[in-house]
């Protein structure tokens, strides 16, 4: 959780609005509504690429066990469970669940930040009604 955690700050701070920065804000907008999609776009690659490399691992590792004098009785599904549960296949897993909870989070920023242009428009009206 430690990737997460960094991106949560990173963005509490890029969509923090206080009346001192709200010009400033506004103007950063679309250079921070273009951060963050790409970075979502970012882990949907590495998602992609650790599938693959898990897939390319998992082949390997079969025609491995495959290849060796084994007795033929012992069943394909329980090569599969041994190869599912070895460490390199565990490390594997977690960084996927982690990269899918980044994912998720960083596709309901991108909501956030499609709507952070009324909550802006909205604070400049608030601030011209109060200064008049």
């Amino acid at each position: 959780m430690e990737l997460f955690d960094k991106i949560k700050q990173e963005i509490q701070e890029d969509l923090k609005l206080d009346r001192i920065s709200l010009l400033e804000k506004q103007l950063i907008l679309p250079a921070i509504k273009h951060k963050w999609v790409s970075r979502l776009i970012e882990y949907k690659r590495a998602k992609n690429n650790l599938n693959k490399k898990r897939k390319t691992l998992k082949e390997e590792a079969m025609k491995t066990f495959l290849n060796q004098n084994l007795p033929s009785t012992l069943p394909k599904a329980a090569i599969d469970k041994k190869i599912e549960t070895s460490d390199v296949f565990q490390k594997l897993n977690e960084e996927l669940e982690e990269i899918e909870i980044v994912i998720d989070y960083l596709e309901k920023v991108e909501s956030i930040c499609r709507s952070m242009t009324f909550d802006i428009k909205n604070a400049v009206e608030l601030e011209k009604l109060e200064t008049t």
